[in-house]
């Protein structure tokens, strides 16, 4: 019991930790880095590198059948390491959870707001189009509970694409490409990475789950961004004043209405509530007094 304790304890301090970086990162971003940034065209490596490379993963492991092989390597990293690190890591592909943090990051650029807005439409269609068509069972369907290592509530249908995945990797897509510091938007690549993961270190998700949702997230991201770019409706004072109420209310439901599935994570699911709620409000009020 105290060693629960103790655990809980630093999982408490290290959500706060991480919680209060996004805060600081915008809140000392440049002038030049909260105004409208063109998107890459087409041909930059920026826009196709990321799907060309789980184009690449899932033909791999289709090729090879080693789908359930690295199912297996990453579904051990639970039990190797601790349950509330992978629920936390997790729950960054939750889509709450993500707008909050966009939110929280971007509240100062409703260009990047906007352009999340748009791609989240196509994320969805993506996501939600395949999983109703393919009806794919998830691996504790498959292999059963002896086999499969849980962590959070235990999923046995709608396995592929993971959406989880596609929401992470739409994040990070948007502001890699809407033109945020290298070292953040490589960072919110990272993290999309571990989510991605983290899916099947929770026994969610089978690897070519997660190459198929990255794929269709970033690809979502890609859309977005030109779209934004060609319809600039969302970035005018008043719409972008709206999407900002919107990331808000999304922020306050962490708070009060939302159960991500990972009570092990519930803290940083708050933290990143509590700091999106009061990053956004501050802009909200200081916009609603000018």
């Amino acid at each position: 019991m105290k060693g629960r304790c103790n655990a809980a304890a630093h999982a408490d301090r290290s959500a706060l930790f991480i919680c209060a970086i996004p805060t600081a990162i915008s809140s000392s971003w440049p002038r030049r880095w909260r105004v409208k940034t063109e998107p890459p065209g087409l041909r930059n490596p920026r826009v196709w590198a990321v799907p060309l490379l789980c184009l690449l993963g899932f033909a791999t492991l289709w090729a090879t059948g080693s789908n359930e092989a690295l199912f297996r390597l990453l579904n051990r990293l639970g039990p190797l390491s601790n349950d509330a690190l992978w629920a936390s890591i997790t729950i960054l592909g939750d889509t709450l959870v993500a707008i909050a943090l966009a939110g929280l990051l971007a509240r100062r650029r409703p260009d990047i707001l906007w352009g999340l807005l748009l791609a989240a439409i196509f994320a969805t269609l993506w996501v939600h189009g395949i999983k109703t068509l393919a009806g794919a069972l998830r691996p504790l369907a498959v292999l059963g509970p002896e086999q499969v290592h849980v962590i959070g509530h235990a999923l046995r249908s709608g396995s592929f694409p993971s959406g989880h995945t596609a929401t992470a990797f739409t994040l990070a897509g948007v502001f890699m490409l809407r033109g945020t510091p290298r070292w953040l938007a490589g960072g919110l690549l990272l993290l999309a990475v571990l989510a991605g993961i983290s899916r099947s270190a929770v026994g969610a998700h089978w690897p070519l789950d997660l190459f198929a949702g990255a794929f269709g997230g970033w690809l979502a991201a890609v859309i977005g961004s030109r779209l934004a770019n060609c319809w600039d409706w969302g970035i005018r004072p008043e719409p972008a004043h709206g999407i900002r109420i919107f990331f808000l209310l999304c922020a306050v439901a962490l708070l009060t209405l939302h159960d991500t599935g990972y009570p092990q994570a519930q803290w940083l699911q708050w933290s990143i509530g509590v700091a999106a709620t009061l990053g956004l409000g501050s802009v909200i009020w200081r916009d609603w007094r000018r």
